[in-house]
């Protein structure tokens, strides 16, 4: 695996994680009570958790199935991911939270906050490129435990939002979005360059010391 394991985890962490889908969850849920939104949270991880692990065990169907070979998904996804975090670094003034009905229900734990809010479409990309780069059983085994951290840490984010959304406020949440998508980017070139590396345009450099 090119990737180790604090990559992954970084990776999965921006675009598994609970950032996005606790905004608009907290917007949803300002005045539903405190069993409602319990409910709604843990629909949400329950949901965004089985979209997630139903990819890493089809991904590599996926690809067999599209016709699509390794390198070729290492440069769609690097791409897709540099995208979105440039998103993430230079902001956008269309991140809106998805029009749904003013009265909160368990209904929005399926869309918007699980699809495409929590688990996002460059996460799946990501999830698929990385199951496919590593199809080993163990490499397998570790993407499934990081997905369930990351997705247990999203449950009690989710559970805790108002307070921790109120404590940090929107300055700190930009400051911290800026950073992680800087960071993204590296890791989604980085990507893209073992893509370029497996097809033979650049040459593997040594490893070092």
């Amino acid at each position: 695996m090119d990737f180790g394991i604090v990559d992954l985890f970084v990776i999965f962490l921006i675009t598994l994680g609970p950032l996005k889908s606790s905004i608009v969850y907290v917007t949803l849920t300002a005045d539903a009570d405190a069993g409602l939104r319990r409910s709604i949270a843990i629909r949400t991880v329950l949901t965004a958790t089985v979209v997630a692990l139903l990819f890493v065990i089809a991904g590599e169907f996926l690809l067999d199935a599209f016709h699509v070979s390794i390198p070729a998904l290492k440069l769609g996804g690097g791409l897709i991911l540099v995208l979105f975090a440039l998103e993430m670094v230079l902001g956008s003034q269309s991140q809106e939270a998805p029009k749904t009905d003013s009265e909160a229900s368990t209904n929005i734990a399926v869309y918007p906050l699980a699809m495409p809010l929590m688990v996002t479409p460059q996460g799946l990309v990501a999830i698929v490129t990385l199951t496919a780069a590593a199809p080993g059983t163990s490499e397998m085994v570790l993407m499934i435990g990081l997905i369930l951290g990351i997705m247990a840490f999203n449950l009690i984010f989710l559970l805790g939002a108002q307070r921790i959304l109120s404590a940090i406020g929107p300055a700190a949440l930009k400051v911290v979005s800026v950073i992680v998508g800087i960071l993204l980017v590296s890791l989604a070139i980085q990507l893209m360059i073992w893509g370029l590396t497996d097809l033979g345009v650049l040459q593997e450099l040594p490893a070092k010391g």
